[in-house]
């Protein structure tokens, strides 16, 4: 089950930088805009697009 909008501290969503580009958060539906700088449907604060979250869903599906 999805949070509430803003209901997550960064400590609750494990906010950390990304290990792999793709997995950072400028790849996730949730970020908004996808700049450097951001924020997040989930996430309260700024979050930076190279970090990632427990929260990350890749904004377009995996090609098969």
């Amino acid at each position: 089950m999805a949070p509430k909008t803003w209901e997550l501290t960064k400590e609750a969503a494990k906010y950390r930088p990304a290990t792999k580009p793709k997995y950072s958060c400028k790849e996730c539906k949730w970020m908004f805009p996808r700049l450097a700088y951001g924020s997040c449907k989930y996430v309260r604060g700024v979050v930076e697009g190279s970090a990632t979250c427990d929260e990350f869903e890749p904004r377009h599906a995996p090609k098969s």
